[in-house]
């Protein structure tokens, strides 16, 4: 049997989410728990894999809004970069991802707990939705994704001024890419990164964006 068989033939045993339990989770839980269920099939979880099965189990998280029957994969490569700066994941979309040990015990407990059966108030803190809406805003996910961006070495160094300290590997990593990514990824990434930024009112985060552009360091 082909990799590619054994990943339908795998996906015939899992059972899709609810809706309800795909917004109490959020897309970055669902994103690891398809690479875990690549990790079980046996077989590398590669960027086109991640997407066949996160649309295939949590469906409305992973669709386009207006084709809901399409899969959305530019949600499904945010998740991943979040994932990666979590340290859920490492891997990039060239080559394939794998589950770090942070990973591993997410899931163990977020999906544990549903396996249980136990309700949205016996969830960890941090998955608890408001009781008016159990979806998360957009505006939301943009904020945690440029916060995430701070969090990097090349960004704090850029904001000390360091930055003949600051390497192409270090500017690559903080826009959520590798050596191996190509440069349409980082073309595309900034162009979407300083929309998000101005539109959140981060001009820092602009300015550094800025600062790669000019200086051409993703050639």
């Amino acid at each position: 049997m082909n990799e590619k068989d054994k990943i339908m033939e795998g996906l015939k045993k899992e059972k899709r989410f609810s809706e309800e339990i795909q917004k109490k989770i959020g897309r970055d839980r669902a994103i690891i728990y398809s690479v875990s269920i690549l990790e079980k099939i046996g077989v590398p979880a590669t960027f086109q894999r991640i997407c066949v099965v996160s649309q295939k189990i949590f469906p409305e998280s992973f669709s386009l809004t207006e084709f809901p029957e399409y899969l959305d994969s530019r949600t499904v490569r945010n998740c991943l970069w979040h994932c990666t700066h979590k340290e859920w994941l490492i891997g990039s979309d060239k080559t394939k991802y794998n589950l770090t040990s942070k990973g591993k015990e997410e899931i163990s407990v977020v999906f544990g707990k549903i396996r249980n059966s136990q309700n949205i108030e016996n969830l960890p803190l941090k998955l608890r939705m408001s009781k008016k809406s159990l979806t998360t805003k957009p505006q939301d996910d943009e904020i945690n994704y440029l916060n995430e961006i701070k969090k990097t070495r090349a960004y704090s160094k850029f904001i000390t001024n360091n930055f003949k300290e600051i390497s192409s590997f270090e500017i690559k990593k903080s826009l959520g890419g590798d050596r191996y990514s190509p440069l349409s990824y980082f073309q595309n990434k900034i162009k979407s990164l300083k929309e998000m930024a101005k539109k959140n009112k981060e001009k820092k985060i602009e300015e550094y964006l800025n600062w790669i552009d000019k200086n051409k360091f993703l050639k």
